[in-house]
Formats: C-alpha cells, sequence, structure tokens
C-alpha cells in the first residue's frame, strides 16, 4: 500500500490523500503511510486530510495529538454548528458560531465544510445545512485566513439525485472572491460585537485589493461599522457589493470608517469599486 501511494502520486501529480473514515482504521497504519510516502516524494508537506466523523472536537484534538505527523482533520463540529445556526435563525448568536470548532482549536490541522456527501438528505450522516444560510457559511470559512476551506461539488453545480439538490446562490463568486480579495497573507480584522450581524476586513497585500464581509441572521438589514487599513489611504474610494446582493455604493470616510450592510438573513462582499480582479465577476452592481 506504501508501495501504491508512492507511485499514485508520481502517476498522476495529486496534491495529496483523503483518508475515508480513519477512526476505523489502523493509526500507526495510517502514520506510516504518511511519513513514508512523504519521505520517498521528498515532499514533506504532502497534504493529507482524513475523516474522523466525530462533533465532539477533543477526540479529534486527541487523534491529532498522537499522530506523529501532520495531519489534517475535517472539522464535524463546525458544521454541525453551520446546521444549528440555519435551523435556529436570528435566535443563533453568530459570536458564538466557532465555539467548539477544530479550526478555533488548531486552526492549521482544520479542514473547514459546509456540507459533503455524507451529510445529503437521505445519507448515512443526514444534516444538511439550511438553503438560506449556506452562502454565509461559505463566506465564513472561504474569506477568512483560519482552515483550509472545502467546497462540495454538489453545492457549486447541485446533484441530480433523490432529492435533488440544487447549486448554492452564486457560490462561484465567493469561491473567486476567495481569490481575488480574501488573500491569505492579508491579516484579518474583525467586527464580531453583535448576535445577529458580525463583520470582518481582509486587508489584502500588494498584489490584491482586500474586502470586507458583512453577514447577518436576523429579520432586518445587517449593518456593520468598520475601518479599512491604512485609514485616509481609502479617503472618498467608492466600494460596492460584489455579490450584487445589496444595492448602492458605499463612499470610505475620511478616516478610513465606513458603514457597510447587507440583506436580511444574507451576506455582502464589498471591495473598492475599481478594485484588480473585479473584472472577473459578472457585472451586478
Amino acid at each position: 500500500m506504501i508501495k501504491w501511494g508512492e507511485w499514485v502520486q508520481r502517476e498522476t501529480g495529486a496534491a495529496g490523500f483523503r483518508f475515508d473514515a480513519i477512526k476505523h482504521i489502523d493509526e500507526d497504519f495510517i502514520a506510516d503511510f504518511v511519513r513514508e510516502v512523504r519521505d520517498k516524494l521528498d515532499n514533506p508537506d504532502l497534504f493529507c486530510v482524513g475523516e474522523f466523523w466525530k462533533q465532539d472536537v477533543g477526540s479529534l484534538e486527541a487523534y491529532l495529538d498522537r499522530f506523529p505527523e501532520q495531519m489534517s482533520l475535517f472539522d464535524a463540529p463546525l458544521h454541525d454548528t453551520f446546521k444549528e445556526a440555519g435551523d435556529a435563525g436570528e435566535n443563533f448568536d453568530l459570536r458564538q458560531i466557532w465555539d467548539g470548532s477544530l479550526v478555533q482549536k488548531r486552526p492549521v490541522d482544520a479542514v473547514t465544510l459546509v456540507c459533503n456527501h455524507d451529510t445529503q438528505p437521505t445519507q448515512a450522516l443526514e444534516a444538511p445545512v439550511a438553503t438560506w444560510f449556506a452562502p454565509l457559511a461559505y463566506s465564513l470559512i472561504l474569506l477568512r485566513g483560519d482552515g483550509y476551506p472545502c467546497v462540495f461539488a454538489g453545492d457549486l453545480w447541485g446533484c441530480n439525485s433523490d432529492p435533488k439538490v440544487d447549486p448554492i446562490n452564486q457560490l462561484g463568486d465567493l469561491i473567486r472572491a476567495r481569490k481575488e480579495f480574501a488573500w491569505s497573507n492579508g491579516p484579518t480584522r474583525d467586527y464580531w460585537d453583535h448576535a445577529n450581524c458580525v463583520g470582518w476586513v481582509r486587508e489584502g497585500d500588494k498584489d490584491h485589493d482586500g474586502c470586507a464581509v458583512v453577514i447577518c441572521n436576523g429579520t432586518g438589514e445587517g449593518e456593520k461599522r468598520m475601518q479599512l487599513p491604512g485609514g485616509d489611504e481609502h479617503k472618498g474610494e467608492v466600494w460596492v457589493d460584489l455579490l450584487g446582493w445589496y444595492q448602492g455604493e458605499v463612499t470610505i470616510e475620511d478616516d478610513g470608517w465606513a458603514n457597510f450592510k447587507c440583506p436580511l438573513k444574507s451576506v455582502s462582499v464589498w471591495t473598492k469599486k475599481d478594485a484588480r480582479g473585479k473584472e472577473a465577476f459578472m457585472k451586478k452592481e
């Protein structure tokens, strides 16, 4: 099996391995496999993620503590929190969205997700995240710096299953927003001070403009006052919602502050009207 692991990597050029149901597989073997394949390929950064589906983050941490190599796990507790938040609506406190998650405890080891093949309706771990909340959940994993986000193909393109699963509205644009505006080298400024409306600013870097994100799970319009990095460097800039879900423009004040809004039970991703990379989006504003 270890020889096969080396061969399949050389043959396909794949980025790494996903190990299914690893709580049912001998831990020493998985550790030997990861270590030896990385050594034989001279690639200590070969990505490896395991499906250890337990809602208790302590169990995930215990597995990682026993594992002698760097290993990532899917953040099952975070998925369950997304499910809970979608079901609870405005009664869920968004300030608690990360509580008990692997990405909060060990961000470098967490693969975050909103849905997968097992959590769909009628499947073994059925726990679908509410359709209205899914874009908010994806913005939380795609547009922040912590964790390695995993996008479910069924959410991106839909599933011709029974029952049929429709694609998440504009998920492709959220993925593109991560690439163009939520650059991982840019620090994150959090404005996590309201139960039903939170926001953050990704600063970007010399090659990428940043963005400001607002999410709201309430029954009224969301609004978050946030400051852009550099303060007066952004004076007078006009910003728009990349997704087009919030119409209108925001003009940045003299000191870099502005009031960014989003529709009720929704998300808005704001960036400069003439930002680099914005031409990749459909014209929505």
